[in-house]
């Protein structure tokens, strides 16, 4: 193959992973608020430490049982496919993490006032097949 060729085959295959990378990027559509990563400073804010764990298709909590207070959702994506982590109850509107890789994590860093808490992966149809958590905050 003569360099021109070679030059080809560099170029395809990094016009293809830019491609790639770029389609993993923000959240899809089906069922989620497209709510952008929290950045406000409540979301720098630390907070009594809750370990998420996401993957074709559930939500764990750890641990399972919350109070009012702030918290700060780790979200380690365990599954095979990008997630996220949404949140929405009392006080707390469209509130996300931005879309997770697998293997990858983020951080969500919230106030929870006693209430019940929907969390849910806005991803595709992720709620839809099981990823969507009720949450009781006593």
């Amino acid at each position: 193959m003569g360099r021109t060729g070679k030059h080809r085959v560099v170029m395809v295959g990094a016009v293809a992973a830019l491609l790639t990378l770029a389609a993993c990027g923000g959240t899809s559509g089906g069922g989620g608020y497209g709510a952008a990563p929290a950045t406000s400073a409540a979301a720098t804010a630390k907070g009594q430490p809750v370990s998420v764990v996401e993957k074709e298709f559930s939500i764990a909590l750890t641990p399972a049982t919350l109070h009012a207070g702030t918290y700060s959702f780790t979200v380690h994506n365990a599954g095979t496919f990008a997630h996220n982590l949404n949140i929405q109850g009392p006080g707390v509107t469209q509130q996300a993490t931005a879309t997770v890789s697998p293997g990858q994590s983020a951080v969500l860093t919230v106030t929870l006032q006693q209430g019940s808490y929907e969390l849910w992966c806005s991803v595709d149809s992720h709620k839809d097949r099981g990823m969507d958590l009720r949450v009781k905050v006593g």
